[in-house]
């Protein structure tokens, strides 16, 4: 392996635990309508969700589609709350290695992310401040696996896509960005991540 100057991580099920069912439960809550039905609607809005992770929403803006789509009347603390309430705790095997990590190279995230998220993800996440760089696909306008997203944070790191090292739980993910020359290793537990960075020398076989 050629040597390593970025190390960028995915977020959700790398460093954060998610669960997604829990903001359509928390939805229903508050509305009255069957989590498995909130869920079909919202995820059936083509103007909604696959958009809400390719630009940025206000949490006005994501309310007003939320009621619209469930024709309730949610307040915009409940909207964010249910959306945030996916995030869980800190994969902590992950996060302890970032400190360190970044004593040999630059460290980063890529994340299919969310303007909800990011906001909770910068305020009540420590692990968030120990990177150099942090790329959102809502603020980059694409998400994963498409290789547009690859290809702009590439050209904003300005090094050659064998000097990227990328942890993604995603198979398709970890395939496109292999296909654009990106050292991409498929994140499956804490074992196979230490292995792959004392692989690339950066830091010390366990």
């Amino acid at each position: 392996m050629s040597a390593i100057e970025w190390v960028l991580f995915d977020l959700g099920g790398v460093l954060v635990e998610v669960d997604q069912p829990k903001i359509f439960s928390a939805l229903s809550q508050g509305c009255g309508i069957p989590a498995a039905e909130v869920e079909a609607r919202l995820k059936g809005a083509i103007h909604l969700w696959n958009p809400f992770i390719e630009r940025e929403f206000s949490p006005a803006e994501l309310t007003k589609l939320v009621n619209g789509l469930l024709g309730s009347q949610l307040s915009e603390g409940q909207v964010v709350e249910s959306f945030n309430a996916e995030l869980g705790s800190t994969i902590s095997s992950t996060a302890d290695l970032l400190p360190s990590l970044r004593r040999k190279a630059q460290v980063g995230c890529l994340s299919n992310t969310n303007s909800i998220h990011w906001d909770r993800l910068l305020s009540a996440y420590e692990f968030m401040g120990h990177f150099d760089r942090r790329f959102a696909s809502q603020i980059l306008g694409c998400a994963k696996p498409k290789g547009i997203i690859y290809e702009k944070v590439e050209k904003l790191l300005g090094v050659q896509p064998r000097s990227i090292l990328f942890f993604d739980d995603r198979q398709d993910n970890v395939d496109s960005a292999a296909r654009l020359g990106w050292n991409a290793k498929l994140y499956s537990g804490h074992a196979g991540l230490v292995s792959d960075l004392s692989k690339a020398g950066l830091i010390a076989a366990q």
